[in-house]
């Protein structure tokens, strides 16, 4: 009984994340000038934002698991961290699994 609710309060947990992490938005810092006045153009409209605008590289791999076939994208050294983690994870939950019925 303990360990189904564990695992729907996992599950709810999950799934909590993932919908907080979509509706989530990253803004850069904008370090602070105490001296210079800016005008309203210069915050909100976005051609002066662009300028200063700088350009971050995102480097990220993954791995899609359908039924046995892993997908796996991304940069070459991510993916395979993403890939060896799946590994890992998925012979763990096999264990699992199966030690109810090791005696």
């Amino acid at each position: 009984m303990l360990l189904e609710l564990i695992a729907i309060a996992l599950i709810i947990l999950g799934t909590f994340l993932i919908f907080r992490g979509l509706t989530e938005s990253y803004e850069e810092l904008e370090w602070y000038e105490p001296r210079r006045v800016r005008r309203y153009e210069e915050i909100h409209e976005p051609e002066f934002e662009e300028g200063r605008r700088k350009k971050t590289k995102v480097k990220a791999g993954g791995v899609v698991l359908i039924g046995p076939i892993p997908i796996v994208f991304g940069e070459s050294r991510f993916a395979v961290y993403a890939l060896i983690l799946t590994i890992v994870l998925m012979l763990m939950a096999i264990v699992l699994m199966l030690a109810p019925y090791w005696r």
